[in-house]
């Protein structure tokens, strides 16, 4: 990550955490904070862009919206390939805004007091982490996303029409996002010990992008198949 990223833990076996904040002292309330349970990741600047390649890659954002930078930040988001932000956020304010635009477009999942006692925060990250696990998505490329627990691929609020195949398929490489999935894991996940070919998996991944983009999902060096969030 940019050098902007302070205090990263690299477990990507756990949830991740970013906690966006121009507030030295905001931030220094939280950064010797550690937990087994998730990593958290803090950027201490305004230079937003510089989360456009990251920026899906966590679970959960904790913003500081003391200083007005939400604007800010949804220009940025909005000048990059991605339509819309599916990463849910807690918002920390002075005071709740009367556009309520901006909370929608950021994806708000809940608001608390600047000034907020920083266990009770800890807390409710935690609580946020337990409920959006159970209901996980996986943002894509062009509004698409994948919600893992129903099994059900969106682009934008658009549900897209699967076959049970591609539906497994396609759960099987979100649940392994930006990991390669070998054919043989494939065979055994998706088609269930029935009879598999390489042909008829080439005939499957053609359909979905027929459904999809061109690029969905990506053959690995005639190995496999990978599926890559933003």
């Amino acid at each position: 990550m940019n050098s902007v990223f302070v205090n990263t833990i690299n477990n990507k076996n756990i949830s991740s955490v970013l906690f966006i904040s121009t507030d030295v002292e905001c931030l220094n309330k939280f950064r010797t904070f550690s937990s087994d349970k998730y990593n958290i990741v803090f950027f201490d600047s305004d230079r937003f862009y510089l989360l456009n390649s990251e920026i899906n890659s966590f679970d959960l954002i904790v913003f500081d919206n003391s200083n007005d930078l939400l604007p800010k930040f949804i220009e940025g988001f909005k000048l990059t390939r991605l339509s819309s932000l599916n990463v849910p956020m807690i918002l920390l304010e002075d005071e709740m805004s009367k556009d309520l635009s901006l909370y929608k477009f950021s994806n708000t999942y809940s608001i608390f007091d600047k000034n907020i006692d920083e266990n009770i925060l800890v807390n409710n990250i935690e609580l946020s982490l337990n409920f959006l696990s159970s209901n996980k998505k996986v943002q894509f490329e062009k509004g698409f996303y994948f919600d893992i627990n129903k099994e059900i691929l969106f682009q934008d609020k658009k549900i897209i029409k699967l076959t049970r195949i591609e539906r497994r398929l396609i759960s099987l490489l979100a649940s392994n996002v930006n990991n390669l999935v070998t054919y043989e894991d494939i065979s055994s996940v998706v088609w269930k010990g029935k009879e598999f070919s390489i042909y008829s998996l080439r005939n499957v991944v053609k359909h979905i992008r027929e459904k999809t983009d061109e690029l969905f999902i990506k053959n690995s060096s005639n190995r496999g198949y990978v599926i890559n969030t933003i």
